[in-house]
């Protein structure tokens, strides 16, 4: 799905239609759709999202987003860890949304490397799941196509925090 949706993108085939969206109720669906790996890998998933807070974004894309970046942090987290949703206003108008987990984290030379078409850096998770990359590739042409920005923070051995903004209101 990610390869076909990212080919979509690259084409401009795919359809970027924002509206107001409460940030809680689609994360929420989101850790609903992942939760049963988590509890497979015995990982508590948290939200620690406003219940009022709301960001002006495309459905899809952004269910895509987290839907990636929450597979990821449970792919990459060992049994018994947690994964943490959280979110805040910024300055510019914007909500920045974190992606916590305390697995396995990666090296600085491969951190550098994620969001690049160039480079390779699919690794197993820590049950041998498989990983592409190609996720987070989508994440972030999905990110800036609404004008935000996505990086990541990580320590090998201590987890990683993906970071991602989206418009608080429409720019229209």
């Amino acid at each position: 799905t990610n390869l076909l949706d990212w080919a979509r993108m690259q084409q401009g085939t795919i359809s970027y239609e924002p509206i107001d969206l409460v940030l809680s109720e689609v994360v929420s669906q989101n850790i609903n759709l992942i939760s049963k790996s988590g509890e497979q890998k015995g990982i508590e998933i948290i939200l620690n999202v406003p219940n009022n807070q709301i960001v002006y974004a495309d459905q899809e894309m952004l269910n895509s987003i987290l839907g990636n970046l929450l597979s990821n942090a449970v792919k990459f987290t060992s049994k018994g860890g947690k994964v943490r949703v959280s979110s805040k206003e910024t300055k510019n108008n914007t909500i920045e949304i974190a992606v916590q987990d305390n697995g396995v984290g990666m090296p600085e030379c491969l951190s550098k490397k994620l969001f690049r078409m160039e480079e390779h850096v699919g690794r197993k998770g820590t049950e041998g799941e498989e990983s592409t990359g190609i996720g987070l590739l989508l994440c972030k042409e999905f990110v800036e196509k609404h004008g935000g920005k996505i990086w990541v923070e990580t320590k090998e051995n201590e987890g990683s925090t993906f970071y991602f903004t989206l418009p608080k209101v429409g720019l229209a």
